[in-house]
């Protein structure tokens, strides 16, 4: 943005000279700024210029005229070529009176095969004041026949010396040049002027070698041509437009209607004298903020009067013309307009003396341009400035404020330039280039006003319900500062009532629970300078019964068959202590403490239904009761038998059976019971029971040797000895007891022979009884061992 440096001052001065504004205060200044009326002027986007060029005074496009918007500026070239004419003239005379060859070519030609031909009398007549570009020689001849030894001479003359200006021999076949004739630049062998020009003789010669010819020449007729630069006149224009809607022109306008008058008419074209005398018009204009006043135009046509009085001032009114600066801008001014006749439609005063500030420069070859060739500013309907196009810089800087649109219009801006030549057809270009194109004098006044938000509503609730949030970034706007910036406040008239707090951007309004009545929240918004807008709603909270609470009451619980939980619950009710308890299974009571006692009956998943009344309302929860029933195995007790027959002592060498009772105290059925026997600390037996039900009794047997003699031999049993059941006590399930074991006595009277007959197949028998009741174990330990009688 360019800045011119007055205005800046000026500003600057008014900005120090300003009364400090405390920020709470609403609609205050607080900062002025200098706003550019023209963005497209710096030429940064080539889409914002509509750019034309047109030919004389038609419509059709320009030959040699174009316009761009490219590389930061606004270009005009204009390039125009070598205007060109040229003419040929023929020989008029032949000093070898070689008539058939002057004139234009004709059909008719004079030929040789030795003398010479010869012609000159070549007339430009009109033509001396034309600057000569190029000459040539233009040359209809034929040789008819190939040429060996001869040759073909055409000789340039009264230039000088002689010069040659080409030869024709050793030919591979006939030339024939009579229709389409030879022609042949002279720029280097001949004098560029009209009267040397005259004065060229040309000369065919037929050289012959030999004694005989090898052809002949024949020339119709010899020309010579000349290019030369031909004058010429005409005009283009090129011109780029802008046009921009919405411009906050800094413009104080004031129409028929604004004011007072006296002795004058509101009419459709504005004011006019209502009788044969004077009338006048007075309005006053105030000063924007942190800025001046510049000029008063008034619009219209008659005779009238512009006078000025500024506020502060003593003394009468200064007269003023259309477009004149103000005395004293930084104050009021009063203005009176004495209309004598005609009719004034509008009076402006504008801010900051507007300028249009245009920095170009023209480039190029200015020498075949006309005096009326300019370069030209506009804006609307209005020429603001026009300069003649010449070479250099320049810079246009002049008050618009007359031809600004008004507040919020649309403003078309414009630029042209002329070319028009009067040359002598000489090729030139020339380019204007438009660096900047600005206007002065807007401006942005901040303001800084209150926080503005849609009204509050009163709101209603029920007592304990959900609170609310209300989203005051979309109810609230501020001119400076966003929405989501604004600081937010709430007080509640009765906190007991209504919690009012700040949530982000949300107020929370939320009822205290178990409290009713009527109260008010005031909210406040205040922006970045502390400007508050302030707003009021009323809350009513009704009263509602509240249901009874439950807590601490399980999902799920798990209880063995036969015991008595106790599951600790809280139940309360803020609007009474009379609360009735309920449950959907008779072995499901309460207590003195309000507890829920759980005494099952049988094992299994049980849905129980917990209910609590208040008289009023009923609320219920459901709790899973999972039962289970475990078996519980102990050694009832252990009976230990010799041929079949309990004993209370034993003997080394006896062969026993250790019949162990299993008991199954618990509630559920134990199968596949691992009975063990141990003897001496040396496991005997394992039997399983395949199952034995509650209460019920299970018997497993074992066989054993005794050996040798012992005070104290241990016999223990076990049960599930392979701990694979899950039962209500595990530390049951093993009985021990103790027997004597003595020396086997000798029988004297038995003799050698009842040894020998009894001994051996007493010991080997319970030896094999032995070894197939352990292998029969070992091998079949999923059977139940049956009892059997000892053979004898």
């Amino acid at each position: 943005m360019r800045t011119r440096s007055g205005v800046a001052i000026i500003l600057l001065f008014l900005v120090s000279m300003a009364p400090v504004v405390p920020f709470a205060a609403a609609d205050t200044v607080i900062g002025a700024a200098e706003v550019e009326l023209l963005e497209a002027g710096d030429f940064s986007d080539a889409e914002q210029w509509e750019v034309s060029a047109t030919a004389g005074f038609s419509s059709e496009q320009a030959e040699h005229s174009d316009g761009m918007v490219a590389d930061g500026e606004l270009s005009f070239t204009h390039d125009r070529p070598d205007n060109f004419a040229q003419l040929t003239s023929w020989a008029t005379n032949s000093p070898t009176s070689s008539n058939a060859t002057l004139g234009q070519p004709d059909s008719y030609y004079t030929w040789s095969k030795g003398p010479n031909i010869t012609m000159n009398g070549y007339d430009f007549a009109g033509l001396h004041g034309m600057q000569i570009a190029n000459v040539s020689m233009v040359l209809h001849f034929s040789i008819p026949d190939e040429l060996y030894q001869d040759s073909v001479r055409v000789i340039l003359q009264n230039h000088g010396s002689d010069k040659l200006v080409v030869t024709f021999a050793r030919t591979f076949g006939p030339i024939h040049r009579m229709s389409n004739p030879l022609v042949l630049p002279l720029e280097d062998m001949i004098q560029m002027d009209w009267g040397s020009l005259e004065g060229t003789q040309f000369t065919v010669d037929y050289v012959s070698q030999g004694t005989s010819d090898d052809s002949e020449v024949r020339v119709d007729a010899v020309g010579l041509r000349v290019k030369y630069y031909q004058p010429w006149y005409s005009f283009e224009t090129t011109k780029a437009i802008h046009t921009v809607t919405g411009v906050d022109s800094p413009v104080i306008d004031h129409d028929p209607y604004d004011g007072e008058i006296v002795g004058l008419s509101q009419e459709n074209c504005g004011l006019t004298p209502d009788g044969p005398g004077m009338g006048y018009w007075t309005f006053d204009v105030e000063v924007p903020p942190l800025q001046q006043l510049g000029r008063i135009h008034v619009y219209g046509t008659g005779n009238h009067t512009i006078w000025a009085l500024p506020d502060g001032v003593d003394g009468d009114y200064s007269e003023k013309q259309s477009g004149e600066l103000l005395d004293n801008p930084d104050s009021t001014q009063q203005i009176r307009i004495d209309i004598e006749d005609g009719c004034i439609s509008l009076a402006r005063v504008d801010v900051n003396d507007p300028h249009l500030v245009v920095h170009g420069v023209v480039s190029g070859e200015l020498g075949g341009l006309a005096g009326t060739s300019y370069i030209r500013f506009a804006i609307g309907s209005d020429l603001i400035a026009s300069i003649p196009m010449e070479g250099g810089a320049f810079v246009v800087d002049v008050p618009v404020g007359y031809a600004l649109p008004e507040q919020w219009g649309e403003m078309v801006a414009g630029v042209a330039a002329r070319f028009q030549w009067s040359s002598n057809g000489s090729a030139e270009t020339t380019v204007v280039h438009i660096h900047s194109i600005s206007i002065t004098g807007g401006y942005d006044v901040e303001w800084d006003l209150d926080p503005e938000c849609m009204p509050l509503e009163d709101m209603s609730f029920d007592e304990d319900d959900a609170g609310v949030h209300i989203p005051m970034d979309v109810r609230c706007s501020d001119d400076i500062t966003a929405p989501e910036d604004l600081a937010l406040s709430a007080v509640s008239g009765d906190p007991t009532v209504i919690e009012a707090t700040i949530v982000d951007q949300y107020v929370r309004i939320q009822p205290v629970r178990d409290a009713w009545g009527e109260t008010t929240v005031e909210v406040k918004v205040e922006d970045e300078r502390g400007n508050i807008w302030t707003g009021e709603m009323s809350i009513t909270v009704n009263p509602i019964e509240d249901p009874p609470v439950l807590e601490g009451l399980p999902l799920t619980v798990y209880i063995e068959l036969g015991e008595t939980m106790v599951v600790d619950i809280t139940v309360t009710d803020s609007d009474t202590q009379s609360l009735t308890l309920s449950a959907s299974r008779s072995w499901a009571t309460f207590d003195a403490a309000d507890d829920l006692v759980l005494t099952p009956v049988m094992d299994g998943t049980h849905m129980v239904e917990i209910g609590v009344s208040d008289g009023t309302n009923h609320i219920s929860q459901v709790i899973e009761v999972i039962v289970t029933a475990k078996p519980d195995l102990l050694i009832d007790s252990i009976d230990v038998r010799r041929d079949g027959l309990t004993v209370s002592e034993l003997v080394h060498g006896d062969v026993i059976e250790i019949y162990a009772y299993v008991r199954n105290e618990g509630r559920g059925v134990a199968d596949a019971v691992y009975v063990k026997c141990t003897v001496g600390g040396i496991l005997v037996g394992a039997v399983m029971v395949d199952s034995i039900a509650p209460g019920g009794l299970g018997v497993a047997v074992c066989d054993a040797q005794v050996s040798g003699p012992d005070d104290a031999l241990a016999i223990e049993v076990m049960a599930d000895g392979t701990a694979s059941i899950d039962e209500t006590s595990e530390s049951n399930n093993v009985r021990l007891i103790t027997m004597i074991v003595n020396e086997r006595k000798t029988d004297s009277g038995s003799g050698l022979m009842d040894s020998i007959d009894r001994g051996p197949a007493i010991v080997f028998l319970a030896i094999g009884v032995s070894l197939i009741a352990l292998t029969a174990l070992y091998f079949s330990p999923g059977k139940v061992r049956k009892s059997y009688e000892r053979e004898k």
